[in-house]
């Protein structure tokens, strides 16, 4: 028979030990959400430009026969309803992870107010969560010379859906443009006009650089994800579009682009890829004896 003394000694002992594990399991969670750790992503996008010339299956041919399956930027059509992409992001989900793009910068501002921003992300949620990895909530939010419309307004549309698709508890990404001047034009804004509480909540932040309009310019990119990964505390890093849209674009410098940003070296802890090369179909496709399409396919593993 145990005596009273043995049962205290006993007692307080096992409690001691369940305080350290506790406070072990607390620490290990707390390290884990501070330095999380994600595979690099090999993206790809697809926008509507090529509906009337390259079918839905040479999309699903070239999807399938990558040799890693890549994360699929779908950018949509204000004029279309959410609804009316599910047999597309079914489709693909089969052969790649998605990343939706309900609006694109270049549409925003037909989005007038914060409510029909947000209308335009539910009705998307309802109709394509299920085949959804990642919502970009707003993309290259910093153009205010073409979206035309206050950086207060642009951040609060955002902030709104942002709220809604982490109370859902969705994956976000928000697209910063950058420019020749990315201090100036990008790191500024962002820091000027990005409330802490959405720069706390943006699981990814990305980078939409195009140097054909940029003057061949190339970035001092581990400078520029230094200063993202400050604003950012916790998102991954990496390119959010990418591609020689040059009128002149050859074969040969389309590889060549392609190159540069595919195998870019880490800058940074939380670099994890992305590149979305935004001519995807109508450069790689249909991919076979597609010089490019093998290019960016060798890119990819």
């Amino acid at each position: 028979m145990y005596s009273t003394r043995s049962i205290f000694h006993k007692t307080v002992s096992f409690v001691l030990v369940l305080a350290v594990l506790i406070i072990s399991l607390c620490q290990c969670d707390s390290v884990n959400r501070s330095t999380p750790e994600a595979e690099q992503i090999f993206g790809l996008t697809i926008d509507d430009v090529w509906y009337d010339d390259i079918a839905l299956e040479d999309v699903l041919d070239g999807l399938k026969n990558l040799e890693v399956r890549p994360m699929v930027r779908i950018v949509m059509s204000s004029e279309i309803e959410p609804v009316d992409y599910i047999n597309l992001f079914k489709s693909v989900a089969q052969y790649a992870d998605i990343m939706a793009s309900p609006v694109d910068s270049y549409v925003m501002n037909s989005y007038k107010d914060t409510e029909s921003y947000l209308k335009r992300f539910t009705d998307s949620y309802e109709s394509l969560a299920p085949y959804v990895s990642i919502w970009e909530v707003g993309n290259e939010i910093n153009g205010t010379e073409w979206i035309k419309q206050s950086p207060e307004l642009i951040v609060d549309k955002v902030s709104s859906v942002a709220k809604f698709l982490k109370s859902k508890g969705e994956k976000i990404a928000l697209t910063l443009y950058c420019t020749d001047s990315p201090h100036q034009d990008m790191i500024t804004w962002a820091e000027k006009y990005i409330p802490e509480e959405l720069a706390n909540i943006v699981d990814y932040c990305l980078v939409s650089y195009y140097e054909d309009d940029n003057n061949g310019y190339l970035p001092d990119w581990e400078s520029v994800f230094k200063e993202l990964g400050d604003i950012f505390p916790v998102s991954f890093l990496g390119i959010g579009e990418c591609g020689n849209t040059a009128p002149d674009a050859t074969q040969e410098s389309k590889i060549e682009m392609a190159q540069r940003y595919y195998q870019m070296p880490k800058t940074h802890e939380r670099f994890v890829g992305g590149y979305f090369w935004w001519n995807w179909v109508t450069d790689c496709l249909p991919y076979k004896d597609n010089a490019v399409y093998d290019a960016i396919k060798s890119f990819g593993h």
